[in-house]
């Protein structure tokens, strides 16, 4: 199989959606060989998987899917990152690079923005459901004039 061919592109950005159930999305710029060698360096120092994608390829398999209200966050190369290393914490992972923006986080088929994962405190996929599991419990323990108080 080539690896340069959008068929084979096309099967590693499904085999994301569908196999791996935690990776973060991270907004490019256009680049040229030299930054990318940084961003490519400082990925691999936090032994970070990544896979860059193209704008329109990125758009075509996301209007196909759905996850179709991703679309309109696309505006250049996307890197998607996963990582099995549970050390790491988001405000680390916002500040890997300053050419590259994190836009969101999928976690079992739901996709977070970055203002939602801003509580997280790391990137270990066990223990943001575990995290994401004990908040549901409190909050359906509450009673309802609790919660409706709290958003009036």
């Amino acid at each position: 199989m080539d690896f340069g061919l959008k068929t084979y592109k096309h099967f590693k950005i499904k085999h994301y959606f569908k196999k791996i159930n935690c990776f973060f999305f991270f907004h490019g710029t256009s680049l040229n060989n030299e930054n990318w060698v940084k961003i490519e360096q400082t990925l691999v120092h936090h032994q970070l998987k990544y896979y860059r994608i193209l704008n329109r390829l990125m758009i075509n398999i996301l209007k196909n899917s759905i996850f179709k209200n991703l679309v309109v966050l696309i505006h250049g190369p996307i890197i998607l990152l996963n990582s099995n290393n549970s050390t790491l914490t988001f405000k680390e992972l916002e500040s890997i690079s300053p050419l590259v923006s994190l836009l969101g986080f999928k976690l079992n088929n739901k996709i977070y923005s970055k203002e939602q994962i801003k509580t997280l405190k790391k990137i270990s996929y066990l223990e943001n459901v575990s995290n994401f599991h004990h908040s549901l419990k409190a909050i359906s323990r509450m009673p309802y004039s609790k919660i409706r108080s709290k958003k009036l």
